[in-house]
């Protein structure tokens, strides 16, 4: 009988593993061949069987028809092709290297073959490398892969889907970002918390977006001219349309007016659009109403979240480890109070951020209730993560504002919005005063988790930042946009 000693079982099985190994490495004792592309895997169908439900099943059902064969051949695609010899590796030893390059096809074949555990490895792996991938140009082939193979897993899709709309503009600074798909593109422009500049830099995207696919489609030989153009129109009417025109300012509208080959093809179709955004500039409301209530106006005078210095305010709270408890750091911030450009009022706001938690000292609240209850109220600490927003004047009428909390973190060295907190909020002369909770888990930023706190960023790691964008809304806007299917 063996003893019970930790440390003697842990070697057997280092042992045993070894040995597994030995099998796969020296191709000893195998009774079956993978074919794969032109190579030939020697294997043993205890082990494939033992690590994938599809293997047992084709190996051993007498109905498959490679039931029986000493050679089975597999149909991979050829980036499957490249990685199979790790993958079949994976079944022997449990080890596994991936890089950016290679996690989707590992994934790809570890769905395809139903091994579970190594699914789950691909997907951690995706999410903690989502800005290298996009450094190395291959985020849109993450996504479209992962909408299609593990659909149900809303953990890495929604990671992904929200790094598209709040990392924009450093998706697009690398290559391949053309290829997103007319349906993700569709669904990217409904969404009003996409963050980009301006929604004229928006559109600038979109115009190159279109020409790469409209050039794709052209360059196809297995279509008639009668389904390009039928293709080249879904881009116009299912993407182009939902641009919201109304969010440029006059002088970006004639911008469009001037800006490229794609507008002079489709003349009819920008200048009716422009035309629609001057209306709302103009204060055309019957125009506009019925633009509001067409089948694409539903967002068309609805604001997404602009990072330009128009719209938004950047706090950074530097050297975080010196930062006292409770203390804040205040900033003043001017914004138009709405997009037209026939009415120029902007409206001031004090911003305040409580990185540490925030306190309440008995002195600010004793005027508040000495005078109804004539007793002192005790000191009050709120333990959170607050950013307040408070309207410097008093509003002669309701107003409503979207506003975006973005939250920066790090990913492989890289500074990211890794958080973005939408509130709805309306201001008047009673409310004037927004407080926003919980923007970051507040036990991470304690003295005991500040450096391991993916919240850190800068090059010493050691400081926090956010971006807040407040942005007016209209009686026409529409904050409700579609959910990704």
């Amino acid at each position: 009988m063996f003893p019970r000693n930790p440390l003697f079982q842990l070697y057997n099985t280092n042992s045993v593993l070894q040995k597994i190994a030995n099998l796969y490495a020296e191709r000893l004792m195998s009774d079956v061949t993978l074919v794969v592309g032109e190579n030939r895997y020697p294997a043993h169908r205890i082990i494939l069987c033992a690590s994938s439900d599809v293997f047992q099943v084709m190996l051993m059902n007498a109905t498959w028809r490679e039931f029986g064969d000493a050679v089975i051949t597999l149909q991979e695609e050829d980036k499957c092709q490249d990685v199979f010899p790790q993958f079949l590796r994976y079944m022997y030893v449990g080890k596994m290297t991936i890089s950016v390059d290679t996690a989707v096809y590992i994934l790809k074949l570890a769905d395809k073959y139903n091994i579970h555990d190594l699914v789950q490895i691909c997907i951690d792996y995706m999410k903690r490398h989502v800005n290298k991938a996009t450094a190395k140009g291959h985020f849109v082939e993450w996504l479209h892969n992962a909408l299609l193979i593990c659909p149900g897993r809303k953990d890495l899709i929604t990671l992904l889907e929200n790094y598209l709309k709040w990392n924009l503009e450093r998706i697009v600074a690398y290559p391949g970002w053309e290829q997103l798909s007319l349906g993700l593109m569709n669904w990217l422009l409904q969404q009003n918390d996409l963050v980009v500049r301006s929604e004229f830099r928006l559109y600038e995207l979109v115009e190159c977006w279109f020409r790469y696919q409209k050039t794709a489609i052209e360059e196809r030989a297995d279509m008639r001219e009668q389904d390009r153009e039928s293709a080249i129109n879904k881009l116009i009417n299912g993407v182009l349309v939902h641009i919201r025109f109304a969010m440029m300012s006059l002088p970006q509208l004639a911008n469009v007016l001037m800006s490229g080959a794609s507008v002079r093809m489709l003349k009819e179709f920008y200048v009716a659009r422009v035309a629609d955004g001057m209306n709302f500039h103009s204060r055309h409301l019957e125009i506009v109403s019925a633009i509001r209530q067409s089948e694409t106006g539903e967002l068309f005078f609805t604001p997404r979240l602009y990072t330009s210095d128009l719209w938004s305010l950047e706090i950074a709270v530097n050297y975080f480890h010196k930062v006292e408890k409770y203390s804040s750091v205040a900033s003043v911030f001017f914004s138009p109070t709405n997009f037209s450009d026939v009415d120029e009022e902007s409206n001031g706001w004090d911003v305040e951020f409580f990185p540490l938690g925030v306190r309440y000292k008995p002195a600010q609240l004793i005027g508040i209730y000495s005078a109804a209850t004539n007793r002192e109220i005790p000191e009050s600490i709120i333990r959170t993560v607050r950013l307040r927003i408070t309207s410097q004047s008093a509003m002669r009428t309701e107003r409503r504002y979207m506003i975006g909390v973005l939250i920066c973190g790090m990913m492989n060295d890289e500074e990211y919005v890794r958080n973005c907190h939408v509130r709805m909020a309306y201001f008047s002369n009673d409310q004037r005063v927004l407080n926003i909770d919980n923007l970051i888990p507040f036990e991470e930023l304690q003295l005991g988790a500040r450096k391991f706190s993916q919240y850190m960023v800068g090059e010493q790691q050691n400081t926090i930042k956010i971006k807040v964008v407040i942005v007016p809304l209209n009686r026409f806007s529409n904050v409700f946009a579609p959910l990704l299917e």
